[in-house]
């Protein structure tokens, strides 16, 4: 058999791996936290912008915003953040999400007193408790 007669099997053996090659990709996480979510009440919920970081431009990441899922520009998080005073509270139950989405990795992507803390499912900015 000669290379003209292998190229159909060889096209259909990359049409058939590259779904796979990418498939992954979509859970995948771009550099950088999610900036901190300001709490305000929303009047209306806004239609999702994204379902993960590579469907959003450039370095900006897929996240929750004030009224809805924006793509947003990362916080970085390579810079060691001094630990806000305080504890986190204890976590009795497990999320039964696979790989939830964390909403801060440390005490600086938080506003004020809030703590970057675990919760049920992943990490959230909520109050802390007295040490």
């Amino acid at each position: 058999m000669t290379f003209s007669g292998l190229f159909p099997f060889v096209l259909l053996a990359l049409g058939t791996l590259a779904p796979w090659a990418v498939e992954g990709a979509a859970n995948a996480l771009k550099a950088g936290a999610c900036p901190p979510r300001i709490h305000a009440q929303c009047l209306r919920y806004e239609k999702p912008e994204c379902k993960s970081d590579w469907q959003c431009l450039e370095k900006k990441k897929c996240c929750p915003d004030t009224c809805g899922i924006k793509c947003l520009d990362p916080v970085n998080t390579s810079n060691p953040v001094e630990e806000k005073p305080g504890k986190c509270p204890v976590v009795y139950s497990q999320c039964l999400m696979l790989n939830p989405r964390s909403h801060c990795e440390t005490d600086g992507q938080c506003m004020g007193k809030l703590k970057c803390c675990k919760s049920m499912c992943g990490k959230v900015c909520i109050s802390p408790v007295k040490a």
